[in-house]
């Protein structure tokens, strides 16, 4: 039972890291100073702290694999003249899959990265049961945008009961962009058979892309 506790723990303070990086670790140094004063850092407690402040690193190593794209690359997408512009649908709900079972805005994260540094602006287009899949009900088009690094304007989070789909390869159409997604579209042929698709996979928490 212990490591199960452990394991869920861990699990926590990671995810704290990456939602909340700097109050986490504040909120470690001051916890750690109360408990100095019963486990004061000497010869006798140096290796159990040398172990814990081990442990700290690899958490928040663990909590920045995936995260967003600067504020560099943002500014990058959206200021590029629009005749340089190589513009770029991604159907954001199917590539929070692609690596794994469960829903991972880190993929989404490391795809639009990827895209950004060979010089492509994605447009993200999210189903509005996104937010039920990622488990957070408060991500709105904003949200979404922050944590992706990407301009307010170039994230889409289509209405309930509707689905991205129509949304995504309708823009893509008028606009003449390739469109990133692993989703066969068989119930919209007609359309995704005219655009050019990219498809991907990830491999050692890198994407590859095929398409492009």
């Amino acid at each position: 039972m212990f490591p199960v506790v452990l394991g869920l723990a861990a699990f926590g303070y990671v995810r704290c890291l990456t939602l909340a990086p700097w109050l986490t670790l504040l909120g470690s140094f001051a916890l750690a100073g109360l408990i100095s004063l019963s486990f004061p850092l000497d010869q006798e407690n140096g290796p159990v702290w040398g172990v814990v402040a081990l442990l700290v690193l690899v958490a928040f190593l663990l909590s920045r694999r995936g995260r967003a794209p600067g504020p560099a690359r943002a500014a990058a997408a959206n200021q590029v003249k629009a005749k340089d512009r190589k513009d770029i649908v991604i159907d954001g709900t199917n590539v929070l899959y692609w690596d794994g079972e469960a829903a991972e805005l880190a993929s989404l994260r490391i795809v639009v990265g990827a895209l950004l540094d060979r010089g492509w602006a994605p447009v993200v287009f999210l189903d509005a049961s996104s937010r039920h899949h990622l488990k957070d009900k408060s991500l709105d088009e904003q949200a979404f945008a922050k944590s992706l690094g990407l301009p307010r304007n170039r994230v889409m989070v289509c209405p309930a009961g509707t689905e991205a789909d129509a949304f995504l390869l309708k823009y893509a159409r008028e606009h003449d962009m390739p469109v990133v997604s692993n989703d066969r579209f068989r119930d919209r042929a007609q359309i995704a058979g005219k655009l050019r698709m990219v498809r991907g996979i990830f491999a050692n928490g890198k994407p590859i892309f095929d398409g492009l």
